[in-house]
């Protein structure tokens, strides 16, 4: 019967490896350096995901406030749709189209809306700049006058 000598590689079944003496607590503080950076990673995408979803929102609902504006609707009507698809918390500011409109002239839809954060990082990133531009969202629609 021939058994297999251990290696330095290999050293064979039922052999367990001992760290090296000093060596017990290296895992736990390189794990302690480089969660902080994961975890800020995995927030920065969680929230500018949101942002983005909410900017997306918010350049639709101007799209068909514009179209509804286009259409002679009211100043009313425009912020109701406009409200309808965004949220209530989004201010609407409108230029319609009136009966004696060119087919030149434009319907103009702005909203903003402001955006909260659910994680820190942009507490994090007022320390380094200003946020203003991802605090408070904002999309404009422009549709013609159909006359």
């Amino acid at each position: 019967m021939l058994t297999a000598i251990g290696s330095p590689l290999n050293p064979g079944p039922g052999t367990v490896r001992r760290p090296a003496r000093g060596e017990e607590g290296t895992a736990a503080v390189e794990a302690a350096l480089v969660l902080p950076l994961i975890l800020l990673i995995l927030f920065g995408i969680v929230d500018f995901g949101r942002a983005l979803q909410q900017q997306a929102l918010l350049v639709a609902a101007v799209r068909e406030g514009a179209r509804t504006a286009a259409l002679n609707g009211t100043s009313g009507t425009v912020q109701t749709k406009v409200q309808g698809i965004a949220g209530t918390d989004a201010a609407v500011t409108t230029t319609l189209c009136t009966g004696g409109s060119s087919t030149t002239a434009d319907a103009t839809v702005t909203a903003t809306q402001p955006f909260t954060a659910l994680t820190p990082v942009f507490v994090l990133m007022q320390y380094y700049g200003t946020t203003s531009s991802l605090t408070t969202l904002k999309a404009t629609g422009v549709m013609a006058c159909t006359g």
